[in-house]
């Protein structure tokens, strides 16, 4: 058997990186390897365009030193000096490795990414494009997104006959119209009877079934019995999708008979609340945008792009052939992927954004969904296994064991913030390192680990957001990740509330950890001081560890300030428009121009000064005119509300939208559909470098942080349980 040349250069290259990595050089030779790279890669960060040879270079440079630095703790700083700071100290490098872990399969999944085009449907006759069955699944969510949903889908530019589009309702099942309470099966039963009318006003087939089972995977398999057509795209109850969606994803089905998923990305009109409550919505990059920006696209490089759940269009025949959408964990579509790509087929993604949906409005909404979603990918971590598939290529294996593992964070999180205090209350030594250590290794890996995050990411994620995501929400989804280790059969699917009221101004009881923390922290800093009174040797240590400390408590802040929810009074979401438009009031016509428009209403600036006083006298019988997407004209009926800047601009309401289906349809493609629109805002969101962003990030955290009203909410929660335990004994 003859071994390829290719091998060779392999084993040569493993062989070296292991020399690198395990060598004891000495401590000399550590600081210029380690103060080395970080130089090269300050002034490589300063070119306008990396190369990327250059750039995988660099990835695997610093994968080494990464390396290098958890060889030197594992066999370097872990000495016995006692039972307890020895699990102390397992329990800080456990944190580490799972760190580690994390970023180093993020590395691999960002070595080289994908940009895939859409396939031109052009090149075919009309009678080749595939027959598609849109499905709609909803459960609780408002009629109003429903509709919004449902109108948009019926727009696509595609032949109309060849789509068919249906709503899943889980929500007026027979189980829910027959519920034991009567007022819930009263309202499941009105529930039914509303969308069943409406969705036979706007030509789409309403579709249930008998009980509640298997969720949402259930909710769509029972779906597949009543359709036939080639494709399905699946949509979330509130992703309102853009006309040309189908054009641009089922041409690649047409061009590889293997293709069983064409998956788009997930983009939001709304903020989420960690960008609400600390006011960065449209200053700081969106969240969502690291995922679906970029490793998603690392992802699909390596020929395992998967099932995200909603705007993605899959092969039905390859969904049957797995028994329909997979429901063993609570995350179905990347368990669905899992199974296809098992048996060889393929997906692929593409980075335009077609859809615009609903992110979760309120903290609480957040934690639940990532608490599902860290359930899901644990459980699929664990039952479904990437390295125990027998078909998966090896990189694909890394790929899917890159998106399940990194749902461990939290464990990492939670250690770290206990960590410093586990000296500063109980002395434990828990990290063995002298000051040039220190100097060597641990001071270039925290520095490495910042200028790798903007290396690779700076385009899609500011830096430290990440920090802020993960800290607000590692104390919630580490008790869900404990459960789905002890009991991967038991999470449930739990829907993320949509619709949520968030026009009040308070700090939710998600708080309380924070608080909690927060106080030990301050608590800390305290003991910090009279070790050193006591004990001088000590300083260079309790310095080191205050200072930890301290980067906990500026992360503890950011925490209390995103679970300070603000009101926000708006019904519906405003997008900025710069459109020519005409007022016509008494058959006469008034040239003006679109500042912003929503689904309620429109702020125009009349064009001649001269008009703006006519305008103001009068209140009803106003059309707005103004080119839909198609540029077509259509009219809005509307009725004049107020002015502002001395009337420069002009305020209108919309009226009588509700049942005027064909112009609500027309307002929700204009606002949602239109992805130049989204673009240009794309556009102002921010790069900002790790001082700028480290800064804003606490400016924001201080100003909005509602400190008194959370000690508040800490000490009446617990005065509420410390009564009601004493009265009821």
């Amino acid at each position: 058997m003859t071994i390829s040349y290719q091998w060779f250069i392999n084993i040569a290259i493993a062989i070296m990186l292991y020399i690198l990595i395990t060598s004891h050089y000495l401590i000399e030779t550590q600081l210029i390897l380690a103060y080395g790279t970080i130089f090269f890669l300050y002034f490589v960060l300063k070119l306008e365009k990396i190369p990327e040879q250059l750039s995988l270079f660099i990835k695997l440079l610093a994968s080494v030193l990464v390396l290098r630095y958890l060889y030197w703790r594992i066999t370097s700083s872990i000495v016995y000096d006692g039972f307890f700071d020895f699990i102390g100290a397992l329990l800080l490098l456990l944190a580490e490795m799972i760190a580690i872990g994390i970023y180093l399969l993020g590395v691999f999944t960002s070595m080289s990414i994908l940009h895939r085009k859409p396939i031109d449907l052009l090149e075919y006759d009309i009678s080749e494009y595939p027959t598609v069955d849109v499905l709609i699944p909803t459960y609780n969510e408002p009629f109003e997104m429903i509709e919004k949903t449902i109108l948009a889908s019926l727009a696509f530019d595609y032949p109309s006959d060849r789509f068919n589009v249906f709503l899943c309702d889980d929500g007026g099942t027979d189980q829910k119209c027959y519920d034991n309470n009567p007022q819930k099966a009263k309202e499941a039963r009105e529930r039914r009877k509303y969308l069943i009318e409406f969705c036979d006003r706007a030509g789409v087939t309403y579709l249930t079934r008998e009980k509640n089972e298997h969720a949402k995977a259930g909710n769509l398999n029972s779906a597949l019995q009543y359709i036939d057509s080639d494709l399905i795209l699946i949509l979330d109850t509130d992703h309102i999708p853009a006309p040309q969606f189908l054009q641009k994803t089922v041409g690649w089905f047409n061009k590889d008979e293997k293709m069983f998923l064409v998956q788009t990305p997930h983009a939001f009109y709304n903020a989420d609340p960690i960008e609400r409550n600390l006011k960065i919505f449209g200053t700081s990059i969106s969240e969502n945008d690291m995922f679906y920006r970029h490793i998603l696209l690392g992802h699909d490089f390596w020929e395992s792009a998967f099932f995200c759940g909603s705007a993605a269009v899959l092969r039905r025949k390859y969904i049957d052939e797995v028994g329909g959408i997979a429901g063993d964990t609570i995350t179905e579509d990347a368990e669905t992927a899992i199974k296809l790509h098992n048996r060889g087929y393929k997906s692929a993604y593409i980075d335009e954004p077609m859809v615009r949906g609903l992110q979760a409005e309120d903290f609480a909404s957040l934690v639940l969904q990532r608490i599902r979603w860290t359930q899901g990918m644990v459980q699929l971590f664990l039952l479904k296994n990437p390295f125990m598939s027998k078909n998966l290529r090896w990189y694909q294996m890394l790929s899917y064991a890159s998106a399940s593992f990194f749902w461990f964070f939290a464990i990492s999180r939670v250690i770290f913030f206990l960590a410093p205090l586990m000296y500063m209350f109980f002395g434990l030594k828990i990290y063995s390192a002298n000051d040039i250590e220190m100097i060597a290794y641990v001071i270039p890996h925290i520095i490495m680990a910042i200028m790798m995050s903007y290396f690779m990411y700076s385009n899609v994620r500011n830096p430290f957001f990440s920090e802020i995501y993960e800290t607000a929400l590692s104390f919630f989804t580490l008790p869900a990740i404990i459960q789905a280790i002890w009991n991967p059969y038991n999470p449930t699917f739990k829907v993320t509330p949509k619709g949520t009221d968030i026009t009040q101004t308070y700090v939710s009881e998600y708080a309380i950890p924070f608080i909690i923390m927060l106080m030990l922290v301050g608590l800390g800093f305290i003991v910090g001081a009279i070790k050193i009174y006591l004990n001088p040797q000590e300083l260079t240590i309790v310095l080191m560890t205050s200072f930890w400390n301290f980067i906990n408590f500026l992360l503890l802040v950011t925490a209390i300030g995103v679970t300070s929810e603000k009101g926000d009074i708006r019904k519906s979401i405003r997008v900025l428009l710069n459109k020519d438009c005409s007022i016509i009031l008494n058959n006469r016509r008034y040239i003006a121009k679109v500042l912003d428009i929503s689904e309620d209403g429109i702020s125009i600036e009349p064009l001649n000064p001269e008009n703006k006083e006519i305008l103001l006298e009068n209140r009803d019988d106003i059309f707005i005119e103004i080119h839909d997407l198609n540029g077509k004209l259509f009219q809005l009926p509307s009725t004049f509300l107020r002015s502002f800047k001395w009337g420069e601009v002009l305020i209108f309401e919309f009226k009588d939208m509700r049942y005027n289906l064909t112009l609500r349809q027309k307002l929700i493609l204009l606002i949602y559909g239109n992805s130049t629109v989204w673009n240009e805002f794309e556009k102002e969101q921010k790069n900002m470098n790790p001082f700028q962003s480290f800064y804003l990030i606490i400016k924001q955290s201080f100003k909005n942080a509602l400190f008194k009203e959370a000690f508040k909410v800490t000490f009446r929660y617990f005065f509420n349980k410390i009564f009601s335990k004493t009265r009821t004994n």
